[in-house]
């Protein structure tokens, strides 16, 4: 079967790293004159999904994000941040990148990386706002978090709109 691709050693490796930077890239807040925070893991996912496609994306954010949040207490979201981040990683990598790191997408990768990365952040979006109206029982508090959730993705996108032509130099000669 030509183009069927399986996870392999070296892939789970890979996944395994990036899962540890979106644990820590998580981990970096950013306090906000409101008194809120974000933080760079969505950064992280979207440069994760641009470089290297939608499955190491994917994985990557949803064991990054799961494991952050039972880590730091964040358990009753550890499920929904599985799914959510993955799904975003999978989105944002599949839509910039394709499926694996050396899929070729062609040319207008900067218009390609922004598409992507708006796609991840409604991913991010519409599942957090499902996961806080599940977990704290109002609808109305789920939609009002959503403010923050749109901040975070959009300082996520500009960092990784200024590190993407950089990082993806790095990578491409690797």
């Amino acid at each position: 079967m030509a183009g069927k691709r399986k996870l392999g050693l070296r892939d789970m490796i890979r996944i395994g790293v990036l899962a540890a930077v979106c644990v820590v890239a998580t981990s970096i807040k950013i306090p906000l004159p409101t008194g809120g925070m974000v933080h760079l893991g969505t950064a992280a996912v979207f440069l994760m999904g641009c470089l290297f496609g939608g499955v190491y994306a994917g994985w990557a954010a949803a064991i990054g994000s799961a494991f952050f949040d039972l880590l730091l207490g964040f358990s009753p979201y550890t499920i929904w941040s599985f799914f959510i981040k993955g799904a975003a990683g999978f989105v944002t990598g599949f839509v910039a990148s394709g499926l694996w790191p050396e899929s070729e997408t062609g040319g207008r990768w900067f218009s390609r990386a922004l598409l992507a990365m708006i796609l991840g952040a409604a991913c991010n979006l519409v599942g957090y706002v499902f996961a806080w109206w599940a977990v704290i029982g109002s609808f109305a508090v789920a939609i009002s978090n959503s403010p923050s959730s749109l901040l975070t993705s959009g300082i996520g996108l500009v960092l990784a709109l200024l590190a993407l032509p950089k990082l993806r130099k790095i990578v491409r000669k690797q």
